[in-house]
């Protein structure tokens, strides 16, 4: 089905179009368009600013082949056929192939056409997110590729490093690997340091006259074996003939000694490889084979997919994007916006997620810390903003790959408004399993449907039907079906055979949905030393808002935050998002020395800081724009717990925020995080600089207009409900008032238990809260203790 609105507004929240400068120069306004888009696996969310300064959004299925052959494609159509008269006002030229936008909206929702090319020339930039890599390494549906490595550790990927993430799961699964051959090249180089000179290592028939070289990280390396280009070339020429399109080059010691893979990479340019050759150094010059290996392998295998996809959406517009004229970018795991060219797949996997998370960290009052919460349809996502900086990990492992990159520390549960709900072995279970949009939940109106926490939600009266539209059944013009949803119910709890009521059966689903919730935020926060009480929860996404006050009391925090594009808070952030060059290298594992700090890594401080600020001037930012930040990756001596640290801390207390020598913020850091320190010298792993140049802040609404003049005193005037409506809290059916947002004023303060209508999201107000209407339109809630009811099975 398709699900298409505007963002109806109240007048208060009309924002000049002075208000959505930018100071990034790749998206002032310019009397232009500007998108933002995020393309999920279900959904696809477009949010632009118009030329005169206002702001539309979009919502359309990702995949409707029927209609249009690339939803992000279609998004920007429709709005430039919409809006084209707004184009036409500001433009120097009449001359545009986007259709005149007197047309009915049901033509601009019409088939189009394959030779359909849009015209860049009222477009001013386009950033998107993208679920593209990580479906395609979750599916394991990327480019057939090949792993090249060292002779010996042809296995090496398959052993890994024997974690155990579920060890008490009994049907275990182990994760495919990526790459479909491996090839073991004859090369071997050591570390001198480490050699030990037994004699027995020379004297064999495959082993070179051993040299000596100096590696990046000024270690001094032994190659024992030098690899033959004619053997590289025979299997390679092999690989290219059986139908492999990608490489993945990891050898050992290359984060320090490259030439080894670069003669292999200048093989693989001269035989031809239409995917990617990965080189590890280049990917990811550190450390540890194991996460090298999958790194290079992610790059390989999701970066073909990355570029399939970018060359079909690059074919729906004239070469506007393709020179440079208009800037597409993307953004990456990390939060940071790259150029559409240099998007590569093992920075892509968490695009999708990452501009919600700019979204409520540039959105959410400040402080006090932020925890995000994104409850979608399939999963959730949680995240943590400290109030200054974003939570990046180093490291992590997604369905048995483990990635070496900087990436938001984003959580992800299997728990979303269509987890299915099971009965099993006397318990309730909620998910991982998911209805998706086909068949559904059962209100859904489609055959084969099952119950989903949607259905919950809908039998306790938490969803309205009336004011969703009438998209629904055979024919796409029903309502949700409540009676069927009912009905799935009085089954289940027949089948339970308890004494349970259907109210508290389906209470108890959303119980269980919520701890799932729950315990991936307490990870975040309590098991990283963080106090959660001290937290505001922002809460995003579809179906986040119709729980996050229920976590927020279980959890005990005490504010919750939901904005007005909370719907498409994703799309939104990358309005807002830094552009962004990463770079790092090895350093050999130095002691650090706590009297100079970094002033031992001057030299490749200053490169890699040349480097990275040549990378944003080709994007057109000037010096002056960019902001640089210095890391060093430490750790004690004898361990292998690095945490890369600045000389800034992550705290938001205004006597901390001075800098603080790097040894200082480390222990800090390792004592929240282990809760302990070591008397032992540091190791400097890595040196690494992070250039960004900022992205806008949050559009506020401008508190000299008239509209603004009169705040509502709660006293003064109390807000009144649209209608009454039948919904199920605590523990008994409750007349609850609903609200429509857009009919609401600033300085409103509403009372739980309530309901909450948005265009775009259904907010539920548990008893014992309380909302504010912002100036700007957006709720800030005041959660209070409630009262904890379980429900039981016997």
């Amino acid at each position: 089905y398709y699900y298409y609105y505007y963002s109806k507004q109240p007048s208060f929240l009309q924002m000049s179009s002075s208000s959505t400068s930018n100071n990034n120069n790749n998206n002032k306004n310019n009397n232009k368009f500007h998108f933002c888009i995020d393309r999920g696996g279900t959904f696809t969310d477009v949010h632009c600013i118009l030329p005169s300064g206002e702001h539309v959004v979009r919502k359309l299925l990702s995949e409707d082949p029927t209609h249009y052959p690339d939803a992000p494609t279609e998004g920007i159509r429709r709005i430039l056929h919409e809006f084209n008269h707004a184009a036409a006002a500001t433009a120097t030229t009449t001359t545009t192939t986007v259709p005149p936008a007197a047309q009915e909206e049901e033509d601009a929702a019409a088939p189009v056409q394959d030779n359909d090319v849009l015209s860049t020339e009222y477009i001013g930039s386009i950033r998107m997110g993208t679920t593209v890599a990580t479906n395609a390494l979750l599916e394991r549906d990327g480019s057939p590729m090949a792993l090249l490595i060292t002779k010996g550790f042809g296995q090496l990927l398959d052993i890994g490093t024997q974690a155990r993430p579920n060890i008490f799961d009994l049907a275990c699964r182990k994760p495919s690997l990526l790459y479909r051959r491996v090839v073991e090249i004859n090369e071997r180089v050591t570390l001198n340091e480490y050699y030990e000179d037994n004699n027995d290592n020379d004297n064999h028939d495959d082993v070179d006259t051993v040299l000596l070289a100096q590696g990046l990280t000024e270690e001094t390396v032994r190659i024992v074996k030098r690899p033959d280009p004619e053997e590289i070339r025979a299997a390679l020429q092999q690989l290219r003939d059986d139908g492999i399109e990608s490489l993945a080059v990891c050898l050992m010691h290359s984060y320090t000694f490259a030439d080894h893979e670069l003669l292999i990479g200048k093989i693989a340019s001269e035989i031809g490889f239409p995917g990617q050759v990965s080189l590890s150094h280049q990917i990811m010059p550190m450390v540890k084979l194991v996460s090298r290996a999958h790194t290079a392998c992610a790059s390989a295998y999701l970066t073909p997919k990355i570029t399939a996809y970018l060359d079909g959406f690059l074919k729906g517009f004239d070469d506007g994007l393709i020179t440079g004229r208009v800037p597409l970018t993307f953004i990456q795991s990390d939060g940071g916006l790259s150029p559409y060219h240099s998007f590569g797949g093992h920075l892509a996997i968490l695009s999708g997620p990452a501009g919600g998370v700019v979204g409520y960290s540039k959105t959410t009052p400040p402080g006090s810390p932020v925890i995000g919460f994104d409850m979608g349809g399939t999963s959730t996502d949680v995240s943590r903003y400290d109030g200054s900086s974003y939570e990046l990990v180093l490291e992590t492992t997604i369905d048995g790959v483990s990635i070496q990159a900087p990436q938001l520390d984003i959580h992800t549960v299997a728990a979303g408004g269509g987890s299915r709900l099971f009965w099993k072995h006397g318990l309730l279970r909620v998910g991982p399993e998911s209805a998706r949009a086909h068949p559904g939940p059962v209100c859904y109106r489609k055959p084969g449907g099952v119950l989903a926490v949607t259905d919950a939600n809908l039998v306790l009266g938490r969803l309205l039907p009336q004011e969703f539209p009438n998209i629904f059944g055979p024919n796409e013009d029903e309502p949700l079906d409540v009676e069927a949803s009912r009905a799935a119910f009085v089954q289940l709890l027949q089948e339970t055979g308890t004494d349970l009521t259907l109210e508290e059966l389906a209470s108890g689903y959303l119980q269980v949905a919520n701890e799932a919730m729950c315990r991936p935020i307490r990870n975040l926060t309590q098991m990283k030393g963080h106090d959660i009480q001290q937290h505001t929860l922002a809460c995003f996404g579809g179906a986040g808002p119709q729980h996050a006050c229920a976590m927020a009391q279980a959890l005990g925090i005490p504010k919750v935050f939901v904005h007005r594009y909370g719907g498409v808070l994703s799309a939104y952030g990358l309005s807002m998002a830094d552009a962004v060059s990463d770079v790092q290298e090895p350093t050999g594992g130095h002691e650090y020395n706590p009297e100079t700090g970094d002033t031992d890594y001057t030299e490749p401080l200053e490169r890699l800081q040349q480097q990275a600020m040549a990378t944003l001037r080709k994007q057109g930012f000037a010096n002056d724009e960019i902001v640089i930040t210095k890391y060093l990756n430490l750790r004690y001596k004898g361990t292998d717990n690095a945490i890369m640290t600045t000389t800034t801390t992550t705290t938001t207390s205004s006597e901390d925020n001075n800098k603080k020598p790097y040894h200082v913020v480390f222990e800090e850091q390792y004592q929240r995080e282990f809760g302990f320190t070591l008397q032992r010298p540091l190791l400097v792993d890595d040196v690494r600089i992070r250039a960004i140049v900022p992205g806008k802040s949050a559009p506020k609404a401008d508190a000299s207009s008239s509209s603004l003049a009169k705040v509502v005193a709660p006293e003064e005037e109390a807000p009144k409900p649209s209608y009454h409506h039948q919904a199920y809290f605590g523990n008994s059916w409750q007349s609850v008032p609903v609200y429509h947002l857009e009919k609401l004023e600033p300085g409103h303060v509403l009372q739980g238990p309530a309901i909450l209508v948005q265009s775009i999201s259904t907010i539920v107000l548990e008893e014992h809260c309380s909302a504010l209407i912002t100036a700007d339109g957006d709720l800030d809630i005041s959660v209070g203790s409630a009262t904890i009811t379980t429900t039981t099975t016997t």
